[in-house]
């Protein structure tokens, strides 16, 4: 879940804008509990609409209807609720539900969705015939299939002390932030997972987020101690100084552990690692919400500035746990054509059997870290991380339509750009075994369906659970895959 969501959820809470006077004045009653609510990293300037409150992210998105850059937008649209009387195939599937949190508007619009229709359709190559079933894996490609990813992948729900008082002061807030994620490893092995959602927070020096700023103010001590996180490298962690228990501390053993599992499981499908990078501070949070941290004596702790060193040390990071043939990269996938993009639209993303043993790394954000990663490199030739860009960009490959309910999304995936989406609302589908969007997501052409919700929750009461019939890993993606496809040549 992103922090976005957190401030909004505070900010709803008696069905009042979270800049409301009265609202104010009942943070600033709070004593320590306003702090808490501050922390929750990247409140925007921007009030959400109804429809949206629901399924805000932090990352940037992209709206095409503007005549903007649409790589430069960072405006929420589209994140609507599914209307009544929407329907979704489910049959195929059983279970019942999903969760994640946070959602960014969608990254594509109709007209560049439809742009391509007259290129060649991705996997159109001749399809072999009927119980072939080695030539039918070499026709399938990676925008065939349809598979189960978890949201936040690393996320714990905050120790007792903290969430408890959330829960007195901010029960939106609260909820919002109570789900946890098994071990990655877990994840893989039980759960079939094949993508991930890792957030990460640079720290090349070592000791930045060593010390939790809001412990005092719940009475606990500030300093973490845990040794790894005076160490150099990337922190995984949601939000510094407060929602920031993890299953994995760094970057580094997050990544082992999925590369570990690789290693033991060499015929596993292909596996997606979508990485968003945090850089906000406290103060820069609460001013944009017009609100005067400095009245309590906290030392906040402060980001690192996502430079191009950084992002350079992130590639690093990656290349350090993986060898080059067990990646996907742009350039594998963008081979001869002038540009990524043309490449995808023309049915250009290696085949499941290409695919199998290996890792994709996606990154969600735009704007400015999104520049600086293709400086030099409009398509993205010689880094292993695919951007989250909209379709009309060089680097175009991987959409992301946070809301399944967009009307372009089927049109996207039918031009072969690989989409994540979600299957639910921060733990409000959960909780209210609300199938609806999850149903839809399924139904969709999305490639990965992202939630909390691979199992149950441990916190509340519903059967709500996100995934395939059978214990299917992965199947034929409803609107993507050639008629040859078949679910039996789908497995690990």
């Amino acid at each position: 879940m992103d922090p976005h969501d957190c401030c909004r959820a505070a900010g709803r809470r008696d069905g009042r804008s979270q800049r409301s006077p009265r609202k104010r004045h009942i943070l600033a009653g709070a004593g320590w509990a306003i702090a808490l609510v501050l922390v929750m990293v990247g409140c925007g300037n921007e009030e959400p609409s109804a429809n949206q409150a629901n399924l805000l992210d932090s990352s940037p998105v992209v709206d095409l209807s503007s005549d903007e850059d649409p790589n430069e937008q960072a405006t929420d649209a589209g994140g609507g609720e599914q209307e009544e009387g929407s329907e979704a195939d489910s049959s195929d599937r059983g279970g019942s539900g999903g969760d994640g949190d946070g959602n960014d508007r969608d990254d594509a619009g109709s007209e560049s969705a439809t742009a391509s229709d007259d290129e060649t359709e991705p996997g159109a190559a001749e399809e072999p015939e009927a119980g072939d079933e080695s030539a039918q894996e070499e026709q399938l490609r990676l925008n065939h299939l349809q598979v189960i990813g978890s949201h936040n992948s690393y996320h714990l729900r905050p120790r007792e002390e903290i969430f408890s008082a959330l829960v007195a002061l901010a029960p939106d807030l609260a909820t919002s932030i109570e789900y946890s994620h098994v071990s990655l490893t877990e994840q893989l092995e039980t759960y079939g997972v094949r993508q991930f959602e890792i957030d990460v927070f640079a720290d090349p020096d070592g000791g930045r987020w060593a010390n939790y700023a809001a412990h005092p103010l719940v009475n606990l001590e500030a300093p973490s101690g845990e040794p790894l996180l005076d160490e150099p490298g990337f922190k995984v962690l949601h939000t510094q100084d407060f929602d920031y228990a993890t299953n994995c501390l760094t970057l580094v053993i997050c990544l082992t552990e999925i590369r570990d599992y690789s290693d033991a499981n060499p015929n596993h499908l292909p596996i997606m690692v979508m990485i968003e990078i945090k850089d906000e501070s406290i103060a820069d949070a609460a001013g944009g919400e017009g609100l005067d941290i400095s009245v309590f004596d906290v030392e906040w702790s402060e980001p690192t500035e996502t430079t191009a060193e950084v992002l350079e040390d992130l590639d690093e990071e990656i290349r350090s746990v993986f060898e080059a043939d067990q990646l996907i990269t742009p350039d594998d996938v963008r081979g001869d054509a002038e540009t990524l993009e043309a490449s995808v639209l023309a049915g250009g993303w290696p085949t499941v059997a290409e695919s199998r043993g290996r890792v994709l790394f996606t990154m969600t954000n735009g704007g400015t870290i999104r520049e600086r990663y293709l400086d030099g490199a409009p398509n993205i030739e010689g880094r292993p991380i695919f951007t989250s860009s909209a379709p009309g960009s060089p680097d175009a490959a991987f959409v992301r339509f946070d809301d399944p309910t967009s009307a372009e999304l089927n049109a996207v995936a039918e031009s072969g750009y690989l989409i994540r989406t979600r299957t639910d609302s921060p733990t409000a589908d959960a909780r209210n075994n609300d199938t609806t969007r999850r149903d839809i997501a399924m139904a969709s052409g999305a490639h990965y369906l992202s939630t909390d919700y691979y199992a149950p929750s441990e916190f509340f009461d519903s059967p709500y659970v996100v995934d395939f019939a059978n214990g299917a890993i992965a199947r034929c993606n409803p609107i993507t895959a050639p008629a040859s496809c078949n679910e039996a040549d789908l497995t690990e």
